[in-house]
C-alpha cells in the first residue's frame, strides 16, 4: 500500500507542476518581436545613457571607451589556492 500512495504522490507531484506552466507559460513567454529584437546587435550609440550615481548620467559609448583605454588589471588573486590547515 505504502508503493502505491508513494506512487500516486509523486504523479499528483508532476500533474501538478505541469500543469502549473501549461498554465503561466503564456504570461512569461515572449513575444517574435521580442526574441528577434533580442537577437538583433545594436550600436553603444544606441542605448539610452546609464545613471552611475555620482558620476551623472553616463553615455554606453564613453564606458565603452573608458574600458577599451583602461581594462581591469589582472592582479592573480583569483589563481592563489587557499590552504585548509586545520586547527
Amino acid at each position: 500500500m505504502q508503493k502505491i500512495s508513494n506512487f500516486l504522490f509523486c504523479i499528483a507531484s508532476l500533474a501538478l507542476v505541469f500543469g502549473a506552466m501549461w498554465l503561466l507559460f503564456p504570461y512569461t513567454a515572449m513575444t517574435v518581436q521580442e526574441a528577434e529584437a533580442s537577437s538583433t546587435p545594436m550600436g553603444a550609440e544606441m542605448f539610452d545613457d546609464v545613471d552611475l550615481g555620482d558620476f551623472g548620467m553616463v553615455p554606453v559609448l564613453d564606458m565603452m571607451q573608458h574600458y577599451i583605454d583602461s581594462p581591469p588589471v589582472d592582479t592573480g588573486e583569483a589563481e592563489q589556492k587557499v590552504r585548509f590547515q586545520g586547527c
